[in-house]
């Protein structure tokens, strides 16, 4: 019997839990299907000082950590959109509903800072030290996104998601010093993919865009939407304190955000043309648009009287800053791209409404 070669790429896992307290990594409650990898750089760096050599002689020493993964979900899943939610804004929500179905509402401040929802991240493969393999696995502590990015591509399919994921603290299995082997022990073991999740279709998606913050989600944009992109990014700022623990970081705070909205259209009335989308981005002054994105789906979270689907809403005001013409096959199409603003009467800048079945936000 030939023994297949170890460290299989389709063998790989990303497996998170939700922590509670800083510099405390917990073990994975729930794997995802994402890709990519983690960026561990320890920072190794050399001595600039004179050494007496044309070559190196002193032992580089270790700097400030760059600890990142940009992950990515090629079909996203009602369920698998609450870790992003909380992870992109925080503020530590909880889900709604005695039933089956759960409803998860993230509308974060605009005038205050919200409290920043932290992870556990475990990343490795089929080397998990059993069957006499090595460990070859690693445990990246108060994880949070820097930015998401959800898009709904040409074709009415699932939408996917890009991460950019930042850590405060790296162990690794195969440490030799025990201070920087992970704690508790990884891989967390039986977590496996959630093998019936429903996905969030862009075919089930309803797009609204309104002129009045009242009339929000009463206008329905037919029969033009091709694709959108939305990106949401902050900056950090990582505090670096001496405090016995290492390289690890103590804290952030949180910077400026942005929420970029990016909508493919074909050329409608609606559009293009006076009164019409690009109408209010060719403006002398900046025009103040309310836009909703309703995804509902034909599956069920919570069977009753009536049905409660899975579903997924998003509000935002927003305002336009560019135009490009581009085509789709034989036709041409416009994009409009806009930000998201502080609206006073609404009290937001953007708002989610969360339906599926996940009961909790450890997840």
């Amino acid at each position: 019997m030939v023994v297949a070669t170890p460290g299989l790429v389709k063998l790989r896992k990303h497996q998170f839990a939700r922590q509670t307290t800083f510099n405390t990594p917990v073990a994975a409650v729930r794997a995802y299907p994402f890709s990519g990898t983690p960026t561990i750089d320890l920072a190794w760096t050399d001595s600039e000082g004179d050494l007496g050599s044309v070559d190196i002689i002193a032992a580089p020493t270790r700097g400030p950590e760059e600890l990142t993964a940009s992950l990515t979900q090629d079909r996203l899943y009602y369920n698998d959109l609450v870790l992003q939610l909380s992870a992109m804004f925080g503020d530590d929500v909880d889900a709604v509903g005695a039933g089956t179905g759960k409803t998860w509402t993230h509308q974060p401040a605009s005038l205050t800072a919200d409290d920043l929802d932290i992870y556990t991240y475990e990343f490795g493969d089929d080397l998990d030290g059993t069957g006499g393999k090595p460990n070859d696995w690693f445990q990246l502590g108060d994880g949070l996104l820097e930015s998401w990015t959800v898009n709904g591509l040409e074709g009415l399919g699932a939408l996917t998601t890009d991460m950019s994921w930042r850590f405060g603290m790296a162990r690794y299995e195969g440490a030799t010093e025990a201070a920087l082997q992970p704690s508790p022990a990884v891989p967390t073991a039986a977590l496996t993919v959630d093998n019936a999740g429903v996905p969030v279709y862009l075919g089930d998606a309803v797009l609204s865009i309104d002129s009045a913050h009242g009339s929000i989600g009463t206008t329905p944009i037919s029969d033009a939407l091709h694709s959108f992109s939305m990106n949401v990014s902050h900056a950090l700022d990582l505090k670096r304190l001496a405090n016995g623990n290492g390289f690890d970081i103590s804290g952030y705070t949180r910077g400026a955000r942005i929420i970029e909205l990016t909508l493919q259209f074909a050329k409608t009335a609606d559009t293009v043309g006076v009164g019409s989308e690009s109408d209010a981005w060719f403006s002398e002054t900046a025009v103040n648009r309310f836009v909703e994105i309703e995804f509902t789906s034909s599956a069920v979270a919570e069977t009753g009287s009536p049905d409660i689907p899975y579903s997924w809403q998003l509000r935002m005001p927003l305002r336009y800053y560019t135009r490009t013409d581009g085509a789709i096959g034989g036709n041409t199409t416009v994009t409009l791209v806009g930000r998201a603003f502080y609206h006073a009467t609404l009290g937001y800048a953007f708002k989610s409404v969360l339906v599926n079945t996940l009961a909790t936000a450890t997840l």
